[in-house]
């Protein structure tokens, strides 16, 4: 079972896909029966994709808490469908304490002052990279504005357990996390800035920046995010 809800518009929600993909139901059999009862307001557009098998288009629906129970209570209790609401029960309430957490941390002063901190050297960080992207095209890179991308990846994958999908990771994480995820910005930037005054090719100088990076990590083991806060017993 993959991840049971997704994170939009400041809320928890799941969505007509996940129904479908997790309850092996059609898709369009999924929107069918959503649409079907009036305890359905208004459906939000998520994404539209293409059916990986048929071609055509998918226009996947955000489900609230209340719409997605609602739904799931009028399917027939195989197996597969109790394991289902379960599991999407404790999705909710999970992430439903996450953000309440997330509430009272972003008011602890703490917080507020390291968050400042990060945002700095994160932009530090980017101008580096950014005068890497132009190094690496001017050696003939043809897609050096993945490089943004490419370090974000592997700060996360490097040094975090990626639970769930955020629209800003560095907005979930604690304290602990903020100073990692800020010590990685620093190594890549002084890593690229070192090699690229060096004259070193392009790629050498990405994959020193990523041994750096594996490096940091090897120093301690991954934690989940996002992850409930530190206790302070």
């Amino acid at each position: 079972m993959g991840e049971l809800v997704v994170i939009e518009k400041n809320d928890v929600y799941t969505t007509s896909v996940i129904i479908s993909e997790n309850l092996n139901i059609k898709h369009e059999n999924v929107v069918k029966l959503i649409k079907k009862y009036s305890y359905v307001d208004q459906l939000h557009v998520v994404e539209t994709r293409k059916d990986s098998t048929k071609g055509r288009a998918i226009v996947n629906h955000l489900l609230t808490e209340e719409q997605a129970l609602i739904l799931v209570s009028l399917m027939k209790n195989t197996p597969e469908v109790i394991k289902f609401k379960v599991g999407l029960v404790k999705a909710f309430i999970k992430y439903r304490k996450l953000y309440a957490q997330l509430i009272i941390q972003k008011s602890n002063q703490e917080y507020i002052e390291k968050r400042k901190e990060t945002k700095i050297m994160r932009r530090e960080c980017t101008d580096v990279i950014q005068r890497f992207v132009a190094y690496a095209e001017s050696q003939g890179s043809q897609s050096a504005t993945k490089y943004y991308m490419n370090f974000t990846k592997m700060e996360l994958t490097g040094l975090f357990l990626i639970e769930q999908k955020f629209p800003s990771f560095r907005d979930v994480m604690n304290i602990k996390q903020l100073n990692l995820i800020e010590i990685a910005d620093e190594v890549i930037a002084n890593s690229l800035k070192d090699s690229m005054e060096k004259g070193i090719a392009y790629k050498e100088c990405f994959q020193i920046a990523k041994e750096s990076i594996s490096k940091l990590a090897s120093l301690m083991p991954k934690s989940p995010l996002p992850c409930m806060l530190e206790s302070k017993n």
